[in-house]
């Protein structure tokens, strides 16, 4: 058994499901702290605070829209101007950049940051991260449902942008206000379906053991922590970060770059989801607008897949966000590195039937190889 799936095994069977915000999100920072210390690596705790679950946000802005169409045949204006609030609450807070997320209650949560210097003077920096907390279980992504996850995001979209189009007619024109109210309600219902579906997965969910997503890329991060730390890289300076709290919004990513700051041209590279299926350099993310990743990286990627024979494949991932999108939503050369399944689904995603078993341990040391080979061809 590798060293990098028996991480997989230690966190999604020992420690198991680690939500956003808890205890055992918690004990699983600990955990880290102690791999990657025995690697010879100082290894800093990074607090922060950090909202419980994407549900939260993502439910507010569902009933807000919901509260427009109730106010709106009596206070059309108020109706339009709360609608297009909440439209902006959502536009913004699904490319990582919080808006009402600020005004929630939050809890503490943490990442994990080490720095591996050049052997000499450094004309290049790199960020590897991987978020280390599981999700909670939900209906839209469950089986039957996930095939269509992002066609129901996308009408989820449209049925905003209806309301906020009929609100806007209903306000400045002098079309009949309760025939756009009546014409409102479809899209109306389907917010609150929505909304239904988010109260229901805080109610009833539960917190997958996560061994795909992300232990694997946990451990691949681990594993390249491992080899850089006896042979670090001439002039290329590498900082490992493990980030809590991604599944509730992105949150450790975040919050590394409000702490830290890094030059605009640091690169990135993120590991996510890359233990079961065809390994995947990420070409653009973004369920809204999509970003390009890194030409440089991606061109990168695919000689290094060519010459160590690895099989890659280059797609784009346009479902939730990730911690590669925060980088590249403000500008990083960023590559993400996944796995997906046939259908361009990731495997097991957000259930409980997310467990080590299923994950390959070939995928671990082909992302690892991969990830090293991208560095050294960096440095050269």
């Amino acid at each position: 058994m590798s060293q990098a799936y028996r991480y997989v095994r230690s966190l999604a069977e020992e420690i198991g499901p680690r939500g956003s915000c808890t205890e055992k999100e918690k004990k699983t920072a600990a955990y880290l702290k102690e791999e990657i210390s025995r690697s010879g690596l100082e290894t800093r705790e990074e607090s922060f605070m950090a909202v419980t679950s994407f549900s939260w946000v993502f439910g507010l802005i569902d009933l807000l829209f919901i509260v427009a169409v109730l106010i709106f045949p009596t206070s059309p204006n108020w109706g339009l101007a709360l609608a297009l609030f909440a439209f902006l609450a959502f536009t913004l807070e699904s490319s990582t950049f919080p808006f009402l997320s600020v005004l929630l209650p939050k809890k503490k949560s943490q990442n994990l940051v080490a720095l591996i210097p050049a052997r000499s003077k450094p004309i290049r920096k790199v960020i590897i991260t991987a978020h280390y907390d599981s999700s909670k279980s939900a209906l839209n992504f469950s089986p039957k449902m996930v095939k269509g996850f992002r066609r129901n995001y996308l009408l989820m979209v449209g049925a905003m942008g209806l309301e906020v189009l009929l609100f806007a007619l209903g306000a400045l024109t002098t079309l009949p206000k309760m025939l756009l109210w009546f014409l409102s309600l479809p899209g109306a219902l389907y917010l609150l379906f929505t909304l239904l579906t988010l109260i229901h997965r805080e109610i009833a969910g539960q917190y997958t053991p996560g061994a795909n997503d992300n232990a694997s890329g946990v451990a691949v991060l681990l594993e390249v922590g491992k080899v850089l730390t006896r042979i670090p890289l001439l002039t290329t300076e590498v900082t490992l970060v493990a980030t809590g709290a991604e599944e509730s919004g992105t949150n450790g990513a975040l919050a590394f770059l409000r702490q830290h700051r890094p030059p605009a041209d640091t690169y990135v590279i993120n590991l996510d989801n890359l233990g079961i299926g065809r390994l995947t350099a990420v070409t653009q993310e973004g369920i809204l607008g999509a970003k390009a990743s890194s030409p440089e990286l991606l061109s990168f990627a695919k000689t290094v897949a060519a010459e160590k024979n690895i099989p890659l494949q280059t797609a784009p991932y346009k479902l939730l966000t990730t911690d590669g999108t925060v980088f590249l939503m403000r500008g990083y050369p960023t590559v993400t590195l996944m796995a997906f399944d046939d259908k361009g689904l990731l495997p097991n995603w957000h259930w409980p039937t997310d467990r080590a078993e299923f994950v390959n341990p070939q995928n671990l040391n082909d992302a690892k190889e991969l990830v090293l080979g991208i560095l050294r061809k960096l440095e050269s």
